[in-house]
């Protein structure tokens, strides 16, 4: 159990970030684990052409001996994200340029706590280099599994903020807290995570970052604890699943006659704010045409929008609630 004390400091400096190198981080250890493979069975499926490339051109024993459930996974493999996005690029090269003091130290450290590993992983690890050697199994992994789904993967941490967002301005950083994952809870000043060490740390204003994974599986929160960097939660997005198995659904009958079958996709595809660009990636259709039909809906009052950061974000209104549920429920009298 790790206990973080919070001051009112820390609050303050709370904040939500993305982070494409975990990701990558997070991707590499559900393939290192096979008690992960059943929470992204669908992703790996998909996947299994790559991950046979990968095999059969590199040697990820290195990485995976980091990634083992039972150590700690070395801070230097996840950089704090700069901005609220990072850049996979800079993440990578932040990484492969750890001073090598550090890189040693927690290496040994990861090590230590695994046990006995094979003596060829072990020097790898170990050598002056180990550093680069391991962001260039990251850029492999990177380039192969996690950059072609890249637009969808951030689409769903990006609405993740959004909605968590709207929690912290209607209930409180409280709230937003404790919706993060089950092995986190808030205790007044405290915030408890569920972890295999034992710690309990004051952060002392250096503030805590929060960073949605679409890997992180259900149930699990992990932590990056650098000493002088804010503390990073990282813990699984909402609607994680839906990036690699969208179940069909069918329109509720009668509605596509009355407004459109395209606009009629749209208004069930927004029961999470979003914006145009992931409704167009996710309904498979180009910007412009979603926008048109965004218009139309908005005209008509079945859909609002709002501007948060860079994106107009959609939502439904309660007249498009209305609508669907009327629709569905003459459905299934029908």
């Amino acid at each position: 159990m790790v206990s973080l004390q919070l001051s009112a400091a820390d609050l303050l400096r709370c904040r939500f970030a993305i982070s494409p190198v975990n990701e990558v981080v997070e991707a590499g250890r559900a393939i290192a684990n096979p008690a992960a493979l059943a929470a992204h069975g669908a992703w790996l499926r998909e996947h299994d052409a790559g991950l046979q490339r990968l095999a059969t051109a590199n040697d990820f024993r290195p990485l995976f001996a980091l990634l083992h459930p039972r150590v700690h996974t070395p801070e230097f493999l996840r950089p704090i994200p700069r901005a609220a996005v990072g850049e996979i690029d800079v993440e990578l090269e932040q990484i492969a340029a750890t001073p090598k003091e550090r890189v040693r130290a927690e290496v040994e450290r990861c090590l230590n706590s695994r046990g006995r590993i094979v003596q060829e992983v072990d020097r790898s690890l170990r050598s002056r280099d180990a550093a680069a050697r391991v962001a260039e199994m990251l850029v492999a992994l990177w380039n192969e599994l996690v950059a072609p789904s890249w637009p969808q993967i951030r689409d769903c941490l990006e609405r993740d903020i959004a909605y968590r967002s709207r929690w912290l301005a209607g209930r409180g950083l409280a709230a937003v807290l404790e919706d993060l994952a089950a092995p986190v809870t808030l205790e007044r000043c405290r915030l408890i995570v569920e972890q295999r060490t034992n710690r309990v740390r004051r952060l002392d204003g250096v503030g805590m970052l929060l960073m949605p994974s679409a890997f992180v599986s259900a149930g699990f929160a992990s932590i990056v604890d650098a000493e002088t960097a804010p503390v990073t939660l990282c813990y699984p997005a909402r609607g994680r699943g839906a990036i690699w198995f969208r179940p069909p659904s069918d329109p509720p009958a009668g509605l596509p006659s009355l407004i459109g079958g395209t606009r009629t996709e749209i208004l069930e595809a927004i029961e999470e704010p979003t914006h145009t660009t992931a409704l167009a990636l996710q309904l498979g259709r180009s910007r412009g045409n979603i926008s048109d039909h965004l218009a139309v809906l908005r005209r008509s009052g079945l859909v609002g929008r709002a501007r948060v950061g860079l994106h107009v974000i959609y939502t439904r209104t309660p007249l498009g609630d209305a609508l669907l549920r009327g629709a569905a429920e003459t459905a299934s009298a029908a």
